[in-house]
């Protein structure tokens, strides 16, 4: 045994753990992959809350006869939600 490499060896397995070269780049994909999913399902989520906060707008602007049009209050959040969902899967890959 070379004396010179082990500690170089010790320190490679500290560092990167038990796997192979190969399987780290595997590894990475699959966190990616993994951490893709969370955001596209959050943006799913906020799209339907803004599904939601659309009709509940709609229905108090007409049910207490407030004196403004709905699309004051609508048409900013979608154009916003819009404009992030873009540049997310713009600037995804």
């Amino acid at each position: 045994m070379n004396a010179e490499r082990s500690p170089l060896k010790v320190h490679e397995l500290v560092h990167h753990g038990l796997h192979e070269a190969g399987q780290e780049a595997g590894f990475e994909e699959e966190r990616r992959m993994r951490s893709r999913r969370r955001v596209e399902a959050l943006i799913y989520i906020c799209w339907g809350l803004i599904v939601l906060k659309t009709f509940a707008v709609i229905w108090a602007v007409h049910h207490y006869a407030m004196p403004f049009n709905p699309m004051w209050v609508i048409a900013p959040t979608v154009t916003f939600a819009f404009v992030a969902t873009v540049a997310y899967y713009w600037m995804r890959d």
